[in-house]
């Protein structure tokens, strides 16, 4: 039976509840698995009481931030429902660690779509190249039908953009759960929780993020949803993405299973909603888990269908095999797409998951990721201003040091000059040149 989440009524019933009334059919009923326990909550100060917004002046329109207390400005100024960053560019010159509070989203659940801007971020967030660490967040003091007083139904860096631009910007080791009682719908990601006509370029995130129980949940490594005409390039996740909604508290009252929606599953992107999605020039080589009753999962987007748009997926790279599935068989190799293109991608030589559902040709299955026509074939068909490199155990981004191999030029040549015959040298200086070969590691990146 084909499978589809009805776009039109989840976008309009967000608009005045946040409340899910989507559907995706299932063959069966059997018995859901138990969803993961939630995870407890941290000491109950956040970043936002943290919040520095001195360095803001609204008749600028550049900005650079050195400081984790900074960053919580610009939430603390997006949130408050005044201050959108549109036109405006923000810098960031420093890597930033937010170990041990609470994270607030930049951008709220109260943030419209099309162009109410409010409560959304706006403007040009440039990470240059620089490392956010430790990011915490939980869905955690949330009253049922009521905005949750912390994050708002959002729980990424970013939880609304809207019309705005992310680039260069890496999420390192990332903790994001959604509370089981948790009452809204839709996206939830490690980046950017809802993307409304924007734009992410260059940017990575690894870490964990898990949804909750009571409503399905549209989950992405890097977007959760994705409304309007946006594009995603030149970005991977190597998160753990895990599924756990099984209509826990009974909200579905629905007698068939068969009749209630379903968690969406993406690497890159989560699902999506409206207009066109492009994803180009993205990898993927982390781990989805589904204890999702009824999931749609894809390596690179969980879920577009044919309604009020087109998904389109295009030079883009799944190396993990690592990925769960529903008792339906709902998960692709790169994406559960209904409609739209996807090409040129390339997935595990594996045959327990199709590509796609798609029927044209939309790539290679892979035994080796680290063959040169890999690399040939995705630097041949890249998008501009991508360029693919040879990568410890797949391609990756020219400037991805995370996961180029460190130059082991001067190694290789000094342990070419060893003589095979050491029989003229003293025990101990034999001892100390196998102690010294014996030491060389393989596989360590630039930055190691």
């Amino acid at each position: 039976m084909k499978k589809r989440i009805g776009s039109l009524l989840l976008i309009l019933a967000l608009c005045f509840t946040l409340l899910p009334t989507a559907a995706f059919a299932a063959e069966n009923t059997q018995e859901p698995t138990e969803p993961q326990e939630p995870q407890e909550t941290q000491d109950t100060e956040t970043w936002g009481d943290k919040a520095d917004t001195s360095w803001y002046n609204k008749d600028e329109a550049v900005f650079h931030i050195k400081t984790a207390g900074q960053l919580a400005g610009i939430a603390k100024l997006v949130n408050e429902g005044t201050v959108t960053f549109e036109g405006k560019t923000v810098y960031l010159d420093n890597d930033l660690d937010l170990a041990g509070i609470e994270w607030i989203s930049i951008g709220t659940g109260r943030g419209g779509l099309n162009d109410d801007k409010p409560y959304c971020f706006c403007g040009t967030f440039d990470g240059q190249g620089h490392v956010i660490s430790n990011l915490y967040s939980r869905d955690s003091l949330l009253v049922a039908n009521e905005d949750n007083v912390r994050n708002l139904y959002r729980t990424g860096l970013f939880g609304n953009v809207n019309g705005g631009e992310i680039r260069n910007l890496g999420v390192l080791d990332a903790d994001v759960s959604i509370d089981s009682n948790d009452v809204s719908a839709a996206g939830e990601a490690i980046l950017v929780d809802f993307l409304v006509n924007g734009k992410i370029t260059n940017c990575w995130t690894t870490g964990k993020i898990a949804s909750g129980s009571y409503l399905e949940k549209n989950i992405g490594g890097i977007v959760g949803v994705t409304l309007r005409k946006c594009t995603i390039s030149g970005c991977y996740s190597t998160a753990t993405l895990t599924g756990n909604f099984t209509n826990s508290e009974g909200y579905y009252t629905e007698p068939n299973p068969a009749d209630w929606p379903c968690d969406t599953i993406g690497g890159i992107v989560g699902a999506r909603f409206d207009n066109n999605l492009t994803v180009t020039d993205c990898w993927f080589d982390g781990k989805i888990v589904v204890n999702s009753i009824q999931a749609a999962v894809g390596g690179i987007v969980g879920y577009t269908d044919d309604q009020l748009g087109s998904g389109t997926v295009n030079n883009c790279m799944v190396t993990t095999t690592d990925m769960g599935v529903d008792k339906d068989g709902n998960t692709c190799w790169v994406a559960y797409a209904l409609d739209g293109t996807v090409g040129n991608c390339y997935w595990p030589n594996d045959t327990k998951y199709r590509p796609s559902p798609l029927e044209a040709d939309q790539g290679t299955p892979v035994s080796d990721f680290t063959s040169a026509g890999v690399l040939t074939g995705l630097q041949t068909n890249a998008s501009k201003d991508v360029k693919w490199v040879a990568g410890i155990d797949h391609p990756t981004f020219k400037w991805d040091e995370r996961h180029i191999s460190a130059d082991y030029t001067a190694v290789d040549a000094a342990l070419a000059k060893v003589p095979e015959d050491l029989t003229g040298y003293t025990d101990s200086s034999v001892a100390a040149l196998k102690d010294a070969i014996n030491a060389v590691v393989r596989g360590k990146n630039i930055t190691e």
